[in-house]
């Protein structure tokens, strides 16, 4: 009695409907990671900084500080602004991008923030320091998602962040305590 039912055929459907199934997990799986992905990305997007000054040029003390566009760098440069401004002290704000046009001589101090691409320094920061001098001027503040990473070919003085904002005010006193060294020289 076979009663209408061919048993070779329900075994290919059902091994159709696990395949589908499969493929849907898969897919979706897909689908899911280039969602987190995208979010993540969009959460640590660096913008370009916009540029401005803070006293005038002819001060005695001069002050660069480049930096790219996030909360917490914006936080961060406007505690360094707060802690470095007096009354002989000229402080320049820049997005990294433009440290090509950055002569080292005009500064008594350069301060670098940034976020580490890939596991490498930013192209314009690295090849600012690439052809400077006197490496001993220059701070780099680098972050990164765990906060440790340091390229080991950098000859600059630097400190790593997590971008936590409960960490500004630690690592803003490093950096003030570093500038005025370089003010006392």
């Amino acid at each position: 009695m076979n009663f209408g039912i061919n048993f070779n055929e329900r075994k290919k459907g059902g091994k159709m409907k696990i395949l589908k199934k499969v493929l849907i997990v898969v897919v979706s799986l897909v689908v899911l990671l280039v969602v987190v992905l995208g979010i993540y990305l969009i959460m640590h997007w660096q913008g370009v900084a916009e540029p401005f000054e803070v006293g005038t040029a002819d001060m005695s003390k001069r002050v660069l500080i480049a930096t790219q566009e996030s909360k917490y760098k914006n936080l961060m440069v406007d505690t360094l602004i707060a802690k470095l401004k007096g009354d002989n002290v000229y402080i320049r704000v820049i997005d990294i991008s433009e440290l090509k046009e950055i002569s080292e001589e005009e500064w008594d101090a350069e301060i670098i923030l940034h976020t580490i691409e890939n596991w490498k320094l930013p192209v314009p920061v690295k090849e600012y320091l690439g052809r400077i001098e006197n490496p001993d001027e220059v701070i780099l503040l680098m972050t990164s998602g765990h906060g440790k990473w340091k390229p080991e070919d950098c000859k600059v003085d630097i400190l790593t962040s997590a971008s936590r904002i409960v960490d500004i005010p630690e690592l803003a006193k490093s950096i003030e305590d570093k500038v005025n060294s370089l003010f006392e020289e």
